[in-house]
């Protein structure tokens, strides 16, 4: 029995004065290098060299830092997708402005032609006017040389807007004579449209 106890004191000898003393030192330099900023765990896993241990700190590191930068790699992508929808708006923005430019230039460019038309079409106007007076005179200085006798045989030849330029462009005499030297019908159908002319 004093073997036992001896055995035993041997026992706890070591387990009080060894085993819990150099415990409770280690933890307490473990807290100390941890709130130091010293990486503890880090140093001991290359210490202790067992790759079990050493694997599931990497693994459990790269989860955590897999997702943080699958984080910032989805914010960074849109951001950049944000900038170029911003510049794509920005560069059709400017397409726009120039196409309303061209727009409006085109829109003065056709008022200007539609002018110029308008011009050109009372300057044609008066050139047919100028020619139908001339002719309008010339046929009347050839009647006037006519006699009305030749007059009246002639102009019911003649379709109607011809024979009313000739009869109107007449004096009223010349007109009475070659009325006179026409048929009754001939005579009645012109003055007829003279009468309407004049009112």
């Amino acid at each position: 029995m004093e073997n036992k106890k001896q055995e035993y004191g041997k026992f706890q000898w070591f387990f009080f004065v060894i085993l819990i003393p150099t415990i409770f030192t280690a933890t307490l330099v473990l807290v100390i290098l941890s709130v130091a900023g010293f990486d503890v765990l880090g140093k001991t896993k290359t210490l202790l060299g067992v790759p079990v241990v050493e694997k599931l700190f990497n693994d459990d590191k790269q989860e955590t830092t897999t997702d943080a930068e699958v984080a910032v790699k989805e914010a960074t992508q849109q951001k950049d997708e944000k900038e170029k929808l911003e510049k794509t708006i920005q560069e059709q923005s400017s397409i726009i402005g120039a196409l309303e430019n061209d727009v409006t230039i085109k829109e003065k460019e056709i008022q200007n032609l539609n002018q110029e038309i308008n011009s050109l079409e009372s300057q044609i106007e008066d050139i047919n006017n100028a020619k139908s007076e001339n002719k309008s005179k010339d046929i009347a200085k050839l009647y006037d040389n006519m006699t009305s006798k030749k007059a009246a045989e002639i102009i019911p030849n003649l379709n109607e807007a011809d024979a009313m330029l000739i009869l109107t462009s007449l004096d009223d005499k010349q007109v009475a004579d070659i009325l006179t030297k026409m048929t009754v019908d001939d005579a009645v159908k012109y003055t007829n449209l003279l009468a309407s002319t004049t009112e």
